[in-house]
């Protein structure tokens, strides 16, 4: 087998290590059942995507220092559960109180082309429960396709009963109910669950783990936001672990900077607000005080929502474009595509002037691409 670059070496090797930082009590008291692969999510460097940004040759006109380097952590790739995503790291979590629960079937909602919903599916089909899914249609225009193809093909494979659009929560859990099932109420997103954020406080340990074996320290980590369980979660796992972890670099290290990139396009504030309370939910079940987590360190930049959830605009599909072209990895067009426009459009704008590694969560979302045939 030929030797890999040697930009990668650290990379392949850390493929081979299943080394994790052990989580302090009482977060390491917390049930968990594993639907993520038994290593981390890889961490690659984006090498072409930063010569393309920060051409070595120019004067770095973007201002950002010569050192910037873009990297990207694969979410999208963490689990051999239906392509896997940022929400298998959360229903780490969530199943084992729906199965200690005794729940039979697994209720949840989310949009037509939810990631979530077909993640919730594939954990339930490992567990062996039913799945019942109640889908709001609120994206337009829309392809053909997007009635049809992408997430809604995966969850009907994995046999999950599809209620009729906007369908009300009462109702069904009565329905399942009166069938002789045992109903778990998933929020969208698992973001509002009281244990939605715990699998992203455990991902920051992931992330410590890793940059000390690849030495690196990930100063910006750039997210997209939605639900905010995913931001939440780091927010507060980010802060155990300046409790209870020496630092990768040394005392004299930058303060590490989390960033969500709204896809939603909420009232303003509304995202903020939502994100808090998640964080100091979290913070509270892991060990922490409330007062851990403040309002400022919750920030979502909102420039690149493309104004409205699910709609994909010019700089969102060049984002996506770019991307793939230059690193052959692909994104999607309503969570990873938006961030990702953020992540390219912050670097034009000379935004990373004090960010010398900045990380990029790719949390998945790349089944429904197929609902979107225009994005090519």
């Amino acid at each position: 087998m030929p030797r890999p670059p040697p930009h990668l070496t650290s990379y392949f090797l850390h493929l081979r290590s299943n080394t994790m930082i052990e989580l302090p009590f009482p977060f390491s008291d917390i049930p968990r059942e594993q639907l993520l692969y038994s290593h981390p999510s890889p961490i690659e460097p984006l090498n072409r995507l930063t010569e393309e940004l920060f051409p070595p040759n120019s004067p770095n006109g973007s201002k950002a220092l010569p050192s910037t380097k873009l990297w990207i952590k694969r979410e999208d790739s963490n689990s051999g559960l239906a392509f896997g995503g940022n929400k298998i790291r959360k229903l780490e979590y969530v199943i084992p109180d729906a199965v200690s629960s005794g729940a039979t079937t697994l209720v949840t909602t989310g949009g037509l082309q939810s990631n979530h919903m077909r993640q919730v599916a594939a954990a339930a089909a490992r567990y062996g429960l039913k799945t019942r899914l109640l889908p709001n249609d609120s994206v337009e225009p829309v392809a053909p396709e997007y009635h049809k193809l992408g997430n809604i093909q995966i969850t009907s494979l994995l046999s999950a009963t599809h209620s009729p659009h906007d369908s009300e929560v009462n109702k069904v859990m009565k329905a399942c109910s009166d069938d002789g099932e045992v109903p778990y109420w998933i929020p969208a997103g698992a973001s509002t669950h009281p244990l939605g954020g715990l699998g992203y406080a455990r991902f920051a340990f992931e992330i410590l783990s890793q940059e000390r074996e690849l030495n690196t320290y990930f100063d910006t980590i750039i997210l997209p936001c939605v639900g905010g369980s995913t931001l939440g979660g780091m927010i507060a796992g980010f802060k155990l672990l300046e409790k209870t972890n020496e630092p990768p670099t040394g005392p004299n290290r930058k303060a590490r900077k989390l960033l969500g990139i709204d896809a939603h396009a909420d009232t303003p504030g509304e995202s903020e607000v939502r994100v808090l309370g998640i964080a100091k939910n979290t913070a509270i079940k892991i060990g922490l005080s409330e007062s851990d987590v403040q309002e400022k360190d919750v920030v979502i930049d909102e420039r690149w929502n493309a104004g409205k959830y699910g709609f994909v605009d010019d700089q969102t599909q060049a984002g996506i474009k770019l991307l793939a072209r230059l690193e052959g990895i692909l994104t999607d067009p309503v969570y990873t595509g938006k961030a990702l426009a953020g992540v390219i459009g912050k670097a034009r704008l000379g935004e990373y002037e004090e960010s010398q590694n900045v990380l990029f969560v790719h949390t998945g979302g790349v089944p429904a691409l197929s609902a979107y045939p225009d994005v090519r």
